[in-house]
């Protein structure tokens, strides 16, 4: 079976070769479909660079040319670049004439190359633009509110108001996706119910995530720090809708409350958003207990979850955060918002904590009591970590993405 892969993140780490390092989940899906199946891959991707045979595997980098106007207009817009990269995915399926396409995610253009072949297309839910834009703004806040935080700061403003103008063109270009592709694989019951409302009638596997190497296979596990410090740990803080003003506000209810903790923030947090929340809650990240670590590669990572209390999560929209499966994985407690695919991912009570989205004195509150309860800690933990093993097992998924590939074929 010829299965042609469309990569959205651009280079696959292999097709790098540089560090030897894999990346993202994405690589690690690869990396199951090499070690487990007898599938022939073929892996396109937007980058420039050769076609090469790897381990078996072909790389097809697709190379995009746009003329000074083009490259100014796709500041504001994503079709002409959507216009482009299909165009170039139609000639990559005419050469390699695979039995399936395999695409990531809605949000990228690769989706609408369905609509140009013959050949099945099944989409691997990621995210949805739709749900997540609607999601964006967390109460309270909105473009008045940004634009007062940047304290008049004109240009940054108007970079603001560029970005938001090419994000609705990208819903538009989802919404077109949802409705010209009809197989779908996803994971949770959140991206299940998002599918089938977005496209009525569409066909559904379930495929669980990958999960990258360090993280399934760490030697490494989590224990109850023997300071007694409670030590907090969140993932991912890019976007609004991760909760950053959740966190802000959590952490301050905690300093009210007469709590000793340290809140580790890992992730690049865009600093305009730092100052719109900082702005509005009246005090700043730092004053609250959150130490912004910025990016780290995941051994550094495993060390920050392994030494951790806790994982938290306040964000307001998800599918199946890859940073909440990564903490479950090594045994961490985790404290998360009850949203999108969350509850499938964790137990409410059995595995973790799952309190309403906005609701900072909820999540202060279950942060305090958990803390306190070691017995409760060590169940969550065990619990918590059977599951994700189970969820992500390298041969279960191989098998699920077979089934999928075989039953959409024979349809």
């Amino acid at each position: 079976m010829r299965v042609l892969i469309f990569n959205s993140y651009g280079e696959p780490s292999r097709y790098q070769s540089k560090t030897g390092m894999l990346g993202g989940w994405q690589d690690s899906l690869q990396t199951i479909l090499m070690e487990h199946t007898n599938l022939e891959l073929i892996i396109a991707f937007k980058g420039s660079g050769e076609v090469k045979k790897i381990d078996g595997v072909t790389y097809l980098p697709i190379h995009l040319n746009f003329s000074r106007w083009e490259r100014l207009k796709s500041n504001y817009t994503w079709n002409i670049e959507a216009d482009k990269l299909v165009k170039a995915a139609k000639m990559v399926v005419e050469n390699a004439q695979p039995d399936v396409i395999h695409v990531f995610g809605t949000e990228w253009p690769f989706g609408l190359i369905a609509d140009m072949t013959n050949i099945p297309t099944v989409i691997h839910i990621q995210g949805a633009i739709g749900p997540y834009y609607n999601a964006f703004y967390p109460p309270s806040y909105n473009g008045a509110t940004y634009a007062k935080a940047m304290c008049g700061n004109i240009v940054r403003y108007l970079f603001y108001w560029r970005a938001r103008k090419k994000q609705l063109s990208r819903e538009k270009m989802e919404k077109k996706i949802w409705q010209s592709v009809n197989n779908y694989m996803g994971r949770t019951c959140w991206d299940k119910a998002v599918s089938e409302v977005c496209h009525p009638g569409r066909r559904y596997w379930h495929v669980d995530e990958a999960l990258r190497p360090l993280f399934l296979n760490s030697q490494r596990n989590w224990q109850i720090p023997k300071d007694g410090k409670l030590r907090i740990i969140t993932t991912g803080c890019s976007t609004l809708y991760k909760g950053l003003d959740m966190m802000l506000k959590t952490a301050c209810m905690l300093r009210r409350l007469g709590v000793e903790f340290e809140w580790n923030v890992v992730g690049a947090m865009p600093n305009e958003y730092r100052m719109l929340v900082e702005r509005t809650e009246g005090s700043t990240f730092a004053e609250a207990g959150i130490t912004l670590f910025g990016p780290v590669d995941a051994n550094q990572l495993i060390d920050l979850l392994c030494n951790a209390t806790m994982y938290v999560h306040t964000a307001y929209i998800e599918n199946s955060p890859n940073s909440l499966c990564e903490a479950q994985i090594l045994g961490v407690p985790i404290v998360s918002t009850y949203v999108g695919g969350i509850s499938t991912l964790l137990a409410e009570g059995k595995e973790g904590v799952l309190v309403p989205a906005n609701d900072p004195y909820r999540m202060a509150y279950e942060i305090q009591q958990l803390a306190m309860d070691t017995q409760r800690m060590l169940t969550y933990s065990e619990l918590g970590k059977v599951h994700a093993l189970n969820r992500h097992n390298p041969k279960r998924i191989a098998h699920d993405l077979l089934v999928c590939y075989k039953s959409i074929i024979n349809q």
